[in-house]
């Protein structure tokens, strides 16, 4: 299982009580009772330890590969950053708020910027042929192409 919280703490008891030594992967496995064969997984799990200890830097690392050696800083453990979850529900929440802001900024504006739509001009209901006989209208009758062939 590879659980690096609980391994760096482990390492970090290896090199409080030796702050002067500076220890090989080697040592640090022998230290920490993973060097027997059928233990390359804890061993790899260690390596991959190592590197948030020495960014954090809790732990100075001299060369490179397998001839590297560790040694501590004196630094003290630095207080644990909040849980990502925590963080993001306040993002989340803070994202939100803002969101509804933007948006109701966004529906004002837009109502703004909407134009009036123009009122429809009253229109007068037509006239009949037969009403406008009545008025004493004439009505011409033109030929339709199709009366010319027939005729």
């Amino acid at each position: 299982m590879r659980i690096y919280g609980e391994r760096a703490e482990k390492l970090r008891k290896v090199f409080e009580a030796t702050p002067e030594e500076e220890m090989t992967h080697q040592t640090l496995f022998e230290r920490m009772g993973v060097a027997a064969v059928g233990q390359a997984e804890e061993r790899t799990d260690i390596r991959n330890a190592l590197p948030s200890l020495v960014r954090n830097g809790y732990v100075l690392k001299t060369g490179l590969g397998p001839g590297a050696t560790y040694r501590h800083s004196g630094k003290l453990k630095t207080k644990p950053k909040p849980p990502a979850r925590r963080s993001q529900q306040r993002n989340a929440v803070a994202r939100a708020a803002s969101l509804v802001r933007t948006r109701a900024a966004r529906v004002e504006l837009q109502a703004a910027n909407t134009p009036v739509p123009a009122k429809p001009k009253a229109v007068e209901p037509g006239e009949t042929v037969d009403q406008f006989l009545a008025r004493g209208g004439k009505v011409q009758v033109l030929p339709t192409t199709w009366e010319r062939v027939a005729a």
